[in-house]
């Protein structure tokens, strides 16, 4: 059966029409591996050397990474939340089979755990464990300890796809950490000198790793039931219909034409899922200069830091919205095409919601007053530059964006997710560089203040070129429609 699985797969694979895209994405994503897993293995070989040299004072080189271990779960779990690309599977052809339903879900879970995610970390691990050992450590103690390592890694997997099945366990991922993330902010206490017995105690009483066995094997049956038993025909088939409220938005109609394209945007928002979750993250990313910002040596914060959390504070609805125009009315952008509308009209109203996203999130600067008055203005001229510029090439990017969205989920493992572009990609590359090259071209002029009043003065100046700017991305839009039309049909 699982022979028969491996050849639709195939099957599907080539008859992909983004077969070059892929190859693309694949090459890219090949190189990050080979990266990665360099950067792995030299720490598996040197980790251990490294940490007994820093004499850090907190005991063995197991004890401190049980110690830190926390903290790289986080990572990889927003790392796995952002990039991991779980596998996609047509199911609805498999359903009207005499085919288990058990047997399917289980091949595609199976099949979603064959990733680079799951695998590179052994490349640290199997190093370390052969240079402890080396050292004379316990190999039962050892053995456990790695092994229980690995199991919290493979747990991840799972509860990444957790995460987007029950919304409980997104809540509590997001407490516990959350949690654990304010008690160290804030100085309450070191967490990490309690949580590190969550591991290290595996070393001292080998026979603690069946619990972290236990909790794995709770997820992957957690996993197969939740698709087990919502793998129906029915519900794959039926349309999910919701009772709307109607929002009169009057306070719009002052934007003429565009006033019902700005509600429809606005109502969008509210009405699914899909949006509120990125309306949500840009809000979050008003709270990211908390995250990465530490004063330097002098107790002054680093220019290019604040010049990227300036762009991240003002930018995120921009990123977050912006960037998946016009996939936000791939259910309906066929019709769309067939009424009266032109594009300069669509294309100006995205740009008004983008502009009116990043307006409000500018207000984040006043979160920043204590930290610093300098990142407070550079905040604000970021985001006049967002708006006069980087609002334009993310349309122009959008053009070339031909990825659907489901607006009922963030994704799914059997959803579609072909999102990636090379020509998006190298669009998008200006929006992060160009700030920064603006920044220092005004501050080698005039220092700070040269820097910030040319990145006001280029965001206001793009303002007034919205005239010839749009009739670019104009062309540029009815030039792809009908492969834009096609892909939009065929999600």
């Amino acid at each position: 059966m699982n022979k028969l699985f491996v050849f639709l797969e195939k099957k599907r694979l080539l008859r992909n029409k983004n077969q070059d895209m892929n190859t693309v994405l694949t090459v890219f994503k090949w190189l990050a591996i080979v990266y990665f897993g360099l950067m792995f293995l030299l720490l598996g070989i040197g980790g251990y050397f490294s940490i007994e040299k820093a004499g850090l004072g907190m005991g063995s080189p197991i004890q401190v990474i049980s110690r830190f271990w926390m903290y790289y779960m986080v990572a990889e779990m927003m790392m796995r939340f952002m990039l991991q690309k779980l596998p996609t599977a047509s199911i609805k052809p498999l359903l009207v089979l005499p085919i288990p339903k058990l047997k399917i879900v289980k091949f595609y879970v199976g099949s979603s755990f064959v990733s680079a995610f799951n695998f590179v970390q052994l490349l640290f691990i199997i190093p370390f464990t052969i240079v402890c050992l080396s050292k004379g450590y316990s190999i039962i103690g050892v053995l456990a300890w790695v092994v229980a390592v690995y199991l919290c890694v493979c747990t991840m997997h799972f509860v990444n796809i957790l995460i987007e099945s029950y919304k409980s366990v997104f809540i509590a991922v997001i407490v516990v950490f959350g949690s654990l993330a304010a008690i160290q902010y804030f100085n309450l206490f070191d967490s990490t000198e309690y949580t590190q017995y969550l591991l290290y105690s595996v070393y001292e009483y080998p026979v603690l790793v069946l619990a972290y066995a236990l909790i794995l094997a709770a997820s992957i049956w957690l996993t197969i039931r939740y698709y087990v038993t919502n793998m129906y025909m029915d519900d794959l088939l039926k349309t999910k219909v919701e009772v709307g409220t109607t929002q009169e938005m009057k306070w719009l109609d002052g934007f003429g034409t565009y006033a019902s394209f700005l509600k429809n945007d606005l109502r969008l928002i509210m009405r699914n899922k899909r949006a509120r979750t990125t309306v949500l993250m840009s809000v979050l990313f008003m709270f990211y200069g908390f995250l990465v910002l530490t004063p330097g040596h002098n107790g002054e914060y680093p220019m290019f830091m604040m010049i990227f959390v300036a762009f991240f504070v003002s930018g995120g609805f921009l990123m977050m919205f912006g960037q998946y125009v016009p996939s936000w009315d791939s259910s309906y952008y066929p019709l769309m095409m067939t009424q009266n509308i032109t594009y300069k009209n669509y294309l100006k109203s995205k740009w008004l919601i983008i502009a009116l996203g990043t307006a409000i999130s500018m207000l984040g600067a006043v979160l920043y007053i204590n930290k610093s008055m300098e990142l407070v203005y550079l905040i604000l001229a970021m985001g006049m530059f967002n708006i006069g510029v980087n609002g334009y090439i993310v349309l122009w990017g959008g053009a070339y964006l031909k990825s659907p969205v489901d607006l009922t989920a963030n994704k799914n493992v059997f959803g579609d997710k072909n999102a990636f572009n090379l020509r998006v990609m190298l669009i998008s590359l200006p929006k992060l560089f160009l700030p920064v090259i603006f920044y220092y071209i005004g501050a080698a002029i005039c220092g700070f203040w040269g820097g910030v009043v040319t990145l006001a003065i280029v965001g206001i100046i793009g303002m007034f070129f919205q005239v010839p700017v749009f009739k670019f991305i104009e062309k540029i839009y009815k030039k792809e429609k009908y492969s834009t039309l096609d892909a939009f049909k065929s999600k």
